[in-house]
C-alpha cells in the first residue's frame, strides 16, 4: 500500500468511527473519576480494547491504568502514546446534556467530580486510535504501546503520580520503547489546531509543606510565648525574593505560590503552631535546585529569628518536561501535513506542569496540545481547561484521533 493510500485509509476509517467515538467520549465525560478511583473508567476502556485484533492488554497498572499493546504485521521499532484517565474535584456547570453529576470523597470530604481537564477526550482519542491502527496492523512496521495512565491530575497524599508508577511497573519495557507522544486538548485554539513546541514545554512542580513551632501565649501578652504566625508571615514575603533576586530568570520562569497558611483556632490566643503548603515550579533545572535549596535554608532562619523552630516536607515532585529536539524535528512534517501548517501554533513553555516528564526523561517524548475550544464561540469568551464551565468541542475528537493515527505510523517508518 502507497504512503497516500495508508493516509486515506486512516481518514476513512477515522471518519466511519466518529459516531461511536461521540458515545465513548460522552460516557467518559458522565463518569468521570478522582486519581486511583478509576475503576470503572478502566473497565470501559478494557471492554474496547479487548475486542481489538491484533491487541493485548495488560490490566492493572499503577492500581487502575492500562497497558494495550498493539503488534504490527511488519517488523519496526516501538512507540508509545499516554492518554491520562482522571478527572478533577469540580462541579460541572456546562449545561450539556451529558454533563456529570458524579459525586464522590476527596480527602475526607464529599465532591462533585468532572472531566474539566479534557481527559475524557484525550482517552476517546486515544481508544479511536487503538481502534484504527489495529484494523490496519497488516501495515504497521512495529509495535505500538498505549498507555491509559491515571492520577495526573495530582495522587492522594503519600502516594506517587500515575506517570511515575506506570514507569516503575514497566510500561516502557516489555517490548522497549523508543517514543512516546502525550497529547491534550486545549480550549485556547479551535479543533484542527494544534500547539506544539522543541525544548522545554512544562516547568518542573516541588509541592512543599513548612510547619513552625513556637511558643503558645495570650494574644495579650506576645512576649511571654514564640509567635510562629509572624514567623510564617516573614518567611512568605521573603520568599518571593528567591524569585526576584536569586534565580536566573533568563535561563527561564520560575514561580513560588503559598496555597495556604494557617494556624490557631481562636484571635487571642498565639498558638503554638502554624503550616504552610506552598509550590515551587521552574523552566530551569539549576534553578529548581535553588529554589529547594533556598527555600529551606530560609524557613529554618526565619523561624531561627522568631525563636521557633522549622520543619520542612518535600511532596510530590513532577520534573521538567522537555521535548526531545531530534523527534520534534523528525514529526513537525507530520504536524503540518495533518493540520496544514497554517493551524499549527507554537506556544511559550509553560509554569505548568505535566507528570509526562517522567516518561519523556526516560526516552525520546513529544508532548502536544490539539484545539477543543467550541467553534461557535470567540476565545475570549471559551472558558479554560480546570473551569467549571469547561467544554470540549466533539469536532475535535475526529482531528486528534487522525493526527494521533498519521504520528505514530510515520514515527514507526523512519525511527
Amino acid at each position: 500500500m502507497t504512503l497516500e493510500a495508508f493516509y486515506k485509509c486512516i481518514d476513512e476509517l477515522v471518519s466511519d468511527f466518529a459516531s461511536s467515538q461521540i458515545q465513548i467520549f460522552r460516557w467518559l465525560h458522565q463518569h468521570p473519576e478522582l486519581a486511583y478511583q478509576e475503576f470503572e473508567t478502566s473497565r470501559y476502556i478494557l471492554e474496547h480494547l479487548e475486542a481489538l485484533p491484533g491487541v493485548e492488554v495488560i490490566s492493572p497498572i499503577a492500581k487502575t491504568g492500562i497497558k494495550a499493546v498493539l503488534q504490527g504485521e511488519k517488523p519496526g521499532p516501538t512507540v508509545a502514546i499516554r492518554a491520562d484517565i482522571d478527572a478533577l474535584p469540580v462541579r460541572e456547570e456546562t449545561g450539556l446534556e451529558y454533563a456529570s453529576n458524579v459525586k464522590t470523597d476527596y480527602n475526607g470530604l464529599e465532591t462533585y467530580v468532572a472531566h474539566a481537564c479534557g481527559h475524557d477526550a484525550s482517552t476517546a482519542a486515544a481508544i479511536g486510535t487503538a481502534t484504527i491502527l489495529s484494523q490496519l496492523r497488516s501495515e504497521l512496521p512495529g509495535k505500538v504501546v498505549f498507555l491509559f495512565q491515571p492520577a495526573e491530575e495530582g495522587a492522594p497524599t503519600g502516594t506517587d503520580g500515575g506517570a511515575l508508577r506506570m514507569v516503575e511497573e514497566g510500561a516502557l519495557k516489555d517490548p522497549e520503547v523508543q517514543a512516546i507522544f502525550g497529547f491534550h486538548a486545549n480550549s485556547t485554539c479551535y479543533p484542527g489546531q494544534v500547539m506544539i513546541r522543541e525544548g522545554p514545554t512544562h516547568a518542573s512542580q516541588d509541592s512543599i509543606f513548612i510547619r513552625i513551632w513556637g511558643e503558645q501565649a495570650h494574644g495579650s501578652q506576645p512576649w511571654s510565648g514564640k509567635d510562629p504566625i509572624v514567623a510564617g508571615a516573614s518567611l512568605i514575603n521573603s520568599l518571593q525574593t528567591l524569585i526576584s533576586r536569586e534565580v536566573d530568570l533568563q535561563k527561564g520562569a520560575a514561580v513560588i505560590t503559598v496555597g495556604y497558611f494557617w494556624g490557631g483556632i481562636k484571635v487571642n490566643i498565639i498558638p503554638e503552631g502554624a503550616e504552610m503548603g506552598l509550590t515551587a515550579r521552574s523552566l530551569d533545572k539549576d534553578n529548581r535546585e535553588i529554589l529547594i535549596t533556598r527555600i529551606k535554608e530560609l524557613a529554618e532562619m526565619k523561624a531561627e529569628m522568631h525563636g521557633c523552630q522549622a520543619e520542612v516536607i518535600f511532596g510530590q515532585h513532577y520534573p521538567l518536561n522537555v521535548n526531545n529536539l531530534a523527534l520534534y524535528d523528525a514529526m513537525l512534517p507530520t504536524v503540518e501535513r495533518v493540520a496544514q501548517a497554517k493551524n499549527v501554533l507554537y506556544y511559550l513553555a509553560s509554569t505548568k506542569s505535566e507528570d509526562f516528564s517522567y516518561f519523556s526523561r526516560e526516552i525520546p517524548g513529544l508532548y502536544m496540545y490539539y484545539g477543543a475550544a467550541p467553534s461557535d464561540r470567540p476565545l475570549s469568551e471559551v472558558k479554560p481547561n480546570h473551569h467549571p464551565e469547561f467544554r470540549v468541542d466533539e469536532k475535535s475528537l475526529n482531528f486528534a484521533t487522525r493526527l494521533e493515527c498519521n504520528l505514530i505510523y510515520d514515527s514507526l517508518r523512519i525511527l
